[in-house]
């Protein structure tokens, strides 16, 4: 074989495997194996209660600490506002959140960004949002520009790709028939507010279900071992605020502008634990990064970290997640903030 021969194999070769790599991908995308559509039935339920509201709303988004963590009866009574918790997981990126948002929220409107303190500092996306979203939100992978799709394709583990590819193939084996799948929406919809007026029967999961939301998105049921554990918040990282997350707020605070939407940052609430310092020259840095760089946004916060460290009896199964007294005390601790603002 010639240099020039072997240049035009090697070419050639790398161009098959290109092509193989992007047919497996795109045979992945929307995967229906019932595993991985749990995150797809809560959002479904969430956008279901987003659209039944017409008034002045209150919109809650950030990771799992909002969507455990408020009380929204409670706030809404408090405020007059509608409220509907759209939060989801710590891992899903933050323009998937704020794509949330807009997809809602109208003039007057007012958004709570409740982020963990680890989704300022990320620069990448995780394997496991890039799995998720490659399944049941295959428009939002659509919708990146091309260097976001190279990101996202890095974090996306292959492993499960193959496994996805495997699904389709049961679907053209018959195979797929003996697998459970993915409820339909107005299934969803359905079970959903048979379990609001307790016509439902069926078992109802305790971990991230949509059974388990209440009339504004909160999450209700607490039935797990509680956390004990000991947690800094990624407050002693020294991590800076991330090119990403600056790029992703600059384009949402400007939508937010032009469509008349107020955005408030809240502090998650966090565990009182031995590893929890606020007065740690590195929390202190990390909690100057995060305030410099919102205010930097033309973003304030309600109130200050520590008015939101809870006695850890109000923490439940994570150090992220509270048990429902503790989402009522973190909101009523927010309250009289928010009511400066809306006031």
């Amino acid at each position: 074989m010639t240099a020039k021969e072997f240049i035009v194999w090697f070419l050639l070769s790398l161009l098959a495997v290109f092509a193989i790599a992007v047919i497996l991908f795109c045979v992945h995308l929307g995967m229906p194996w019932w595993p991985h559509h749990l995150n797809r039935e809560v959002r479904i339920a969430k956008h279901h209660i987003a659209e039944s509201v017409e008034g002045p709303t209150i919109w809650l988004q950030g990771g799992s600490s909002t969507w455990f963590g408020f009380d929204s009866p409670l706030l809404q009574a408090e405020t007059g506002f509608d409220v509907v918790n759209l939060a989801f997981n710590i891992n899903m990126p933050l323009e998937f959140c704020f794509d949330e948002v807009r997809l809602f929220a109208k003039p007057g409107d007012a958004v709570i960004l409740g982020l963990e303190n680890s989704m300022y500092f990320r620069n990448n996306y995780s394997s496991y949002a890039a799995d998720e979203i490659t399944i049941w939100d295959t428009d939002f992978f659509w919708s990146l520009s091309l260097r976001r799709k190279a990101q996202f394709l890095k974090s996306l583990p292959w492993r499960k790709v193959l496994a996805g590819d495997l699904v389709r193939l049961g679907q053209l084996t018959g195979d797929f028939e003996k697998q459970l799948k993915p409820l339909p929406p107005r299934k969803v919809i359905e079970n959903l507010e048979d379990q609001w007026d307790g016509r439902y029967t069926g078992e109802i999961p305790a971990y991230y279900n949509y059974l388990t939301l209440n009339r504004h998105g909160d999450f209700v049921q607490s039935n797990h071992t509680l956390w004990r554990g000991t947690h800094d918040y990624y407050l002693m990282d020294l991590h800076p605020v991330s090119e990403m997350t600056r790029h992703d707020f600059k384009e949402f605070t400007k939508w937010a502008r032009e469509n008349n939407v107020q955005i408030l940052m809240s502090w998650l609430p966090m565990a009182r634990n031995p590893k929890l310092d606020l007065e740690h020259p590195k929390v202190k840095a990390s909690i100057h990064r995060i305030t410099n760089f919102t205010s930097s946004m033309g973003l304030e916060f309600l109130g200050k970290p520590e008015d939101f460290v809870l006695d850890i009896e109000l923490f439940y199964d994570t150090s992220h997640h509270t048990t429902a007294k503790g989402a009522t005390e973190r909101t009523e601790r927010l309250l009289p903030f928010l009511k400066e603002v809306l006031d």
